[in-house]
């Protein structure tokens, strides 16, 4: 047996350990890619266990995330922070080493992964990003960066939908510094492969411009190194087809049951001894020790090699500290400040006063890297460049993500988790729901993503039922770790740049293309979240409302005072950012009335503040295709039909 091998059995031995003594996890991957995860850390990436965040790094993503137990083995084996008793307390509570990769607990975890699929399409946003920076910054004496982005992809992976959105457009990218690895064991939880997925890889591969590599034998390292080593050098980018035999060693080698069953006590001594390991339990023996020494010593003597960042601070100080400031968090704070002294009136609709407030925010504000999946001219959310990102021209910040939702999601995730640029992305409210998975980890992962959705009520009129968004606010606001503004003026929209950039989470803004008057307000009043925007001393009710149905509210108040009935008007554009206010503010924007509350959208969340015999105006149900003034008031929600249900509310709430 070399030491290669060695190598290779003792660290499928402890990653079986791990999840023994968890009692929890999927000794299957584990077992079978261990050759690959040992071969890609030893002997292909560029990278530095003592650097981990270093940005010119290659990264890895395991998109198939349950494979966790290999990954923290080989990290752990490497060099990496990451100890003997973090393994011993993989899966439990507050460890380092949770059952799913997660990027901020875990050293050398370039991305959270787990949702199938999910990871691909990061890995690809991290190719694209990459690309951006060297084509931006590299000079022919100079290679600053050159990056390979390698994930690990099983069938699970590729079977799931966003994977083939996100890989049709690294083929239409060429994006040939991304390198899949595919995982490829022929079993799934629930069977064989061909139970469900029967495809011909390779020609699938080849149709979307990929370059297809096999390894013969997913045991032999030196092979698998040689493939990804020349997987590097593709003019394209590549596919790795790896075969493997999940549960490797062991008594269900080859078996679906051995995907996410721990092995009992006495199957893990027959690995042992079936891959002949004899060293310390939760350990590696000081043979296998010293030769992970070794070739960690090798690892951060090829990195340093590879470094050519002080060559180039010398050579070109002008461009290097343009990109340093691209990766400065302190730049952030600056631009707050210009964004304050921003002097735009609201125009028409939100959706094109972003528009122009986005092009103004550009100009002293780089990092926005980002597009629509294909309805820039719709949602106005973009930013005005010449040219787009393509293979022909890398160095656009404008992206054509086509009509891939998810995959827009994903990829953005990839770009924030790359460092540097700031990616927005946009669509319409109601396809929200195609790249909600993206969203969630976008908030797990703590990402600043900037998602504009815009026809963002039952206004969006003769499209119909399938583009009026009803329940997705709601979805959106529920999401933790999340900040979600529906503005109804410019100010509200400067105000949610802002807390995008204060804040390492998501933003979600709506945005309308209804046309309606602004009443101008200060910056300061809607930083808050939510704010009195209507005063009224003789008020004996307040109505609350959210992006354009703020201006519903100021009509409903006029016709209520003619009706012999005081109210006063709340902006609330993120409720998350009042609540987070002290209670005095928002008690006294609120203040102790009756409260009625008027937005497009599902009911519940505004429970959270209503009083018991508060109104809630909402729409619960599917609109209808018609123009916007005929759907208001065929869904009884214009300003006419909302004053007749507060007038009749009032009446029996003076009654009882």
């Amino acid at each position: 047996m070399t030491i290669e091998e060695k190598a290779v059995n003792e660290l499928r031995v402890l990653s079986a350990e791990m999840i023994t003594n968890a009692n929890s996890g999927h000794p299957g991957i584990a077992l079978g890619s261990a050759p690959i995860l040992y071969s890609l850390y030893t002997n292909v990436m560029n990278t530095n266990p003592d650097e981990p965040q270093n940005i010119f790094r290659d990264r890895f993503v395991l998109s198939a995330g349950h494979g966790s137990a290999i990954l923290y083995s080989v990290l752990h084996s490497i060099g990496y922070d990451i100890t003997i008793d973090d393994l011993k307390n993989f899966r439990k509570i507050n460890s380092k080493t949770p059952g799913h990769p997660e990027n901020c607990l875990t050293p050398g975890i370039d991305c959270s992964t787990g949702p199938l699929g999910q990871g691909v399409a990061n890995a690809v946003g991290m190719a694209i990003a990459e690309k951006y920076f060297e084509a931006t910054f590299n000079k022919k004496d100079a290679k600053l960066f050159d990056s390979t982005i390698f994930c690990l992809s099983g069938e699970g992976c590729l079977m799931e939908g966003i994977s083939y959105e996100a890989l049709s457009l690294a083929g239409n990218l060429n994006l040939n510094n991304f390198v899949l690895i595919y995982d490829c064991n022929k079993v799934t939880i629930e069977g064989k492969l061909d139970i469900a997925f029967t495809e011909n890889v390779d020609l699938r591969f080849k149709s979307i411009g990929f370059d297809v590599k096999k390894v013969k034998n997913g045991n032999d390292t030196k092979e698998i190194t040689r493939v990804l080593l020349s997987a590097k050098k593709s003019k394209k980018p590549t596919i790795v087809i790896v075969p493997t035999t999940i549960g490797y060693g062991s008594e269900l080698a080859g078996n679906e049951k051995v995907h996410g069953t721990p092995l009992t006590p006495e199957l893990l001594q027959r690995l042992r001894e079936n891959l002949n390991v004899s060293k310390p339990e939760f350990d590696l023996s000081s043979e296998v020790k010293e030769h992970f020494k070794e070739k960690s010593n090798d690892l951060k003597l090829r990195f340093v090699e590879r470094n050519i960042e002080k060559e180039y601070k010398e050579k070109y100080p002008k461009e290097y500290r343009q990109l340093k400031a691209l990766f400065d968090e302190n730049n952030l704070f600056k631009a707050i400040d210009k964004i304050k002294k921003t002097n735009i009136s609201s125009m028409g609709s939100t959706r094109d006063t972003n528009h122009q407030i986005m092009q103004e925010i550009s100009k002293f504000f780089p990092n926005f890297f980002g597009g629509s999946a294909d309805v820039a001219t719709s949602t106005r959310a973009f930013i005005e460049s010449k040219t787009a990102f393509s293979k022909n021209d890398y160095t656009s910040k404008y992206m054509h993500y086509g009509i891939r939702e998810h995959a827009m999601g994903g990829i953005s995730n990839g770009i924030a988790l790359f460092g540097g640029l700031l990616p927005y992305q946009s669509c319409f409210l109601t396809f929200m729901d195609y790249l909600k998975p993206a969203l969630r980890m976008s908030a797990l992962m703590n990402l600043r993503i900037f998602s504009v959705f815009s026809h963002d009520s039952i206004t969006a009129g003769q499209d119909g039922p399938t583009h009026q968004p009803i329940e997705q606010l709601t979805t959106l606001r529920l999401v933790p770790n999340t900040i979600v503004s529906r503005p109804y003026n410019a100010s509200e929209i400067l105000a949610t740049y802002i807390w995008l950039l204060q804040n390492h989470k998501p933003v979600s803004m709506l945005v309308s293309k209804d046309k309606y008057d602004f009443i101008e307000t200060n910056l300061e009043d809607t930083l808050c979240g939510g704010y009195v925007l209507n005063e009224n001393r003789k008020a004996e009710l307040t109505l609350i409302g959210t992006g354009s149905d703020v201006a519903k509210c100021l009509k409903t108040a006029e016709i209520l005072s003619a009706n012999g009935l005081n109210s006063r008007v709340v902006s609330m554009p993120s409720i998350s950012i009042f609540e987070s206010q002290p209670k005095a503010y928002q008690k006294s924007v609120l203040k102790d009335l009756p409260r009625v509350f008027v937005e497009a959208s599902a009911e519940n969340y505004w429970y959270k503040m209503a009083n018991q015999d508060d109104l809630i105006l909402n729409i619960t149900e599917f609109g209808k295709s018609g123009s916007p003034t005929e759907v208001e008031k065929f869904m009884k929600f214009d300003a006419n039909s909302i004053v007749k249900q507060i007038l009749s509310w009032w009446k029996k709430l003076k009654i009882s």
